[in-house]
């Protein structure tokens, strides 16, 4: 796979994130709007949370591997497994 098709595919799968979180934020404006009890608005905020987080990590690795380390290229299988053991360090 080129690198420009990985970009075109993280860059699809941000777009998706940013839909649901889209969603679930238009969900949270109805919760609040209608009075929901604050158990359920405090949980699907938590969710929002996470979303973004999630986002958050995966722009963060995407900026890494592609723009500072140009795709990858040139790494080792070794060096690539410890870039990515960082960076889910990152994301606990």
């Amino acid at each position: 796979m080129k690198i420009n098709s990985k970009i075109k595919g993280r860059r699809k799968h941000t777009l998706d994130h940013l839909s649901r979180i889209q969603g679930q934020i238009e969900t949270l404006k109805k919760y609040i709007a209608d009075d929901a009890d604050c158990l359920d608005i405090a949980m699907l905020v938590t969710s929002v949370a996470k979303s973004f987080d999630a986002l958050r990590s995966k722009t963060l690795e995407g900026s890494i591997v592609h723009q500072i380390l140009n795709g990858g290229e040139g790494l080792s299988k070794e060096q690539k497994e410890k870039l990515f053991q960082v960076i889910n360090l990152y994301k606990k």
